[in-house]
């Protein structure tokens, strides 16, 4: 479940507290997710399916607490990629009309140093679904293979470290179908790491012979801190990661 903004101030202020100023420690935390989704089908019950990808676009983004900030993003079709970095961070992230799948990485890997760090990426692809041979309603399942890998770790002085992703299916303009993951840690001596791999399915209904717009979006993120910021430093820090997803999860929710 994700951390809500005030919360995470709150932790800030409790490490403040219990730290002082006389820690001066420089700890080790790491962050790391890298998610595809791969093979994405929409399938009906009866008929036939025409689904033409029209756009790709994929943005990277990489910051700091050093004041370090990269931001890219291309639009090239059938293959968009970006690669965003800065010290202790790197965001890269593709997205393909050819095998129609979208794939991610974002990593914070903070050391030495009492900063932090963080990175995501958001990668779209666009087109049009025509589902023909048939009259009135139609079931139509989505599906795609999801896979990848979660590494979050802190040493006897680690503060805090965040990874997600969020995978949304839109049609016109309306979420019908979205799969996210968050996980966080607080504190030293944390390590966590998981490959995973599932088979993602939906079932929407949808009318014969009507264009529809679809919208595929595929986004992660890893922050890792390695200090205890001023609050207005975690909101650029924060805000400027979470703006994109963001986005996707209001949409989501309005959609529900």
């Amino acid at each position: 479940m994700a951390v809500p903004l005030p919360k995470v101030f709150v932790r800030f202020l409790v490490f403040g507290l219990l730290l002082g100023a006389a820690s001066t420690a420089n700890a080790d935390a790491i962050s790391f997710v890298s998610v595809n989704v791969s093979n994405i089908q929409f399938t009906p019950v009866a008929g036939t399916a025409t689904f033409t990808l029209t756009g790709a676009s994929s943005r990277s983004r990489a910051e700091n607490t050093l004041g370090e900030i990269q931001d890219t993003s291309s639009n090239t079709f059938p293959v968009a990629q970006s690669v965003a970095a800065v010290t202790f961070s790197s965001g890269s992230g593709f997205a393909n009309a050819t095998t129609v799948s979208l794939g991610g990485v974002a990593e914070a890997n903070v050391s030495g140093c009492s900063c932090s760090a963080g990175s995501f990426s958001l990668n779209l692809l666009t087109g049009t679904l025509v589902i023909l041979g048939g009259e009135g309603n139609v079931n139509v399942t989505i599906s795609g293979l999801l896979d990848g890998l979660t590494h979050l770790e802190t040493d006897a002085f680690g503060e805090y470290v965040e990874l997600g992703w969020i995978f949304d299916v839109a049609v016109n303009g309306r979420s019908v179908f979205s799969t996210d993951f968050v996980n966080t840690r607080s504190g030293p001596n944390h390590l966590f790491e998981s490959p995973f791999s599932s088979q993602l399915s939906r079932v929407i209904t949808l009318q014969y012979g009507v264009v529809n717009n679809i919208t595929l979006r595929l986004s992660p993120n890893a922050v890792a801190i390695n200090e205890v910021p001023e609050p207005a430093t975690v909101v650029l820090l924060i805000s400027g990661l979470g703006f994109m997803t963001g986005v996707i999860r209001k949409r989501k929710r309005a959609g529900d």
